[in-house]
């Protein structure tokens, strides 16, 4: 077996070849491009060979290509490689080393999942719809900031309303050039607007079992069901619940001392879009008035009574993807006859 640790960088990238007792077989640049690893790894097709790359900008392109030719490739979190690594020279050949002897060693950090097929696509649009949102929620912002400046206070949803606009160049207390960013933020805005519709247009065409089971959970809508399934990709990934919790960021930290464990906020970790999601669903349990979502609402009113409201609408969301990580293992709607909320 070989063992090949690539560290990439935008020009081009270091190959480290080790073989299974450890010994240097090569080590060189190539080109950080799609005919460069190509070029590179044909002469590795059918040989015991797997590769090591950290996740980045370039490694999504990379693992496809690989696996193409059919190499085994390993993509790994490179937060979590810098926590192993004890070497203080960072060069990219002692990065594609350490990368290629870890492999061989089997000690690498847990492999980063690369989403395929309809999972990717979606994760592609919904980044997308989500930075249209920012980008709009920005824009809002600081047009509001500039006219409070001015002494004119909006509402809270005010930029809800495209009329919004029109009122405010209109407004005589609005000065001459805020008039005009006023016009132009407006414009930009709706157009926003219209892009994120069409995207919306676009993901609401991605329809499966998957998509139906979760929509299924209380609190899970059209935006958050597509979220979910291309964040988790395949259940099977995932061998209990916890580990499904875990990569949402919704665990707890824990502290340990001796015998002794603290428990601090959740990690954060893990894809940040799921998370929200996830607070946002719980949200909507706890607006909603159907007896589903009843047996939830109670279990939330016993934990905010003890912890507090915010601790308990995380603990809520955690609930959620718990009950998701079942009703997609187990390939049932969810029901809430069968549901455990002691």
């Amino acid at each position: 077996m070989f063992y090949i640790g690539s560290d990439v960088s935008e020009k081009s990238s270091y190959i480290y070849v080790t073989d299974a007792k450890g010994k240097k077989i090569e080590g060189h640049e190539i080109p950080t491009d799609k005919d460069g690893y190509q070029q590179y790894f044909k002469k590795w097709v059918g040989k015991p060979v797997k590769v090591a790359v950290e996740a980045g900008g370039h490694s999504r392109w990379i693992h496809d290509t690989l696996k193409k030719l059919r190499i085994s490739v390993y993509i790994v979190n490179p937060n979590k490689v810098k926590l192993i690594a004890k070497n203080k020279k960072k060069t990219d050949k002692v990065d594609a080393t350490f990368l290629a002897k870890l492999l061989r060693i089997d000690e690498l950090p847990e492999r980063v999942y690369v989403a395929e097929g309809d999972s990717r696509e979606l994760r592609d649009l919904l980044r997308s719809r989500h930075q249209l949102l920012k980008s709009s929620t920005g824009l809002k912002n600081h047009l509001r900031g500039m006219l409070r400046q001015e002494g004119i206070k909006l509402k809270a949803k005010a930029f809800d309303d495209e009329s919004i606009f029109t009122k405010l160049q209109k407004n005589k207390s609005v000065p001459k050039h805020l008039s005009s960013i006023v016009e132009s933020y407006g414009k930009t805005i709706a157009e926003l607007q219209k892009q994120k519709e069409a995207l919306n247009d676009l993901i609401a065409t991605y329809e499966n079992e998957d998509v139906d089971l979760l929509k299924s959970v209380p609190g899970v809508g059209e935006v958050s069901s597509k979220t979910y399934y291309a964040a988790i990709s395949t259940i099977k990934r995932f061998k209990r619940a916890k580990q499904l919790t875990s990569y949402c960021g919704l665990v707890p930290s824990v502290f340990s001392s001796g015998e002794r464990a603290a428990y601090g906020h959740i990690t954060r970790e893990g894809r940040s879009e799921v998370r929200h999601v996830a607070v946002q669903s719980a949200y909507a349990v706890l607006r909603s008035t159907n007896s589903e979502s009843k047996p939830l609402r109670k279990w939330y009113e016993r934990i905010a009574e003890r912890r507090g409201g915010k601790t308990a609408v995380v603990a809520l969301a955690r609930k959620l993807t718990e009950i998701i990580f079942y009703v997609l293992r187990d390939r049932r709607p969810f029901d809430a006859r069968l549901l455990q909320t002691s």
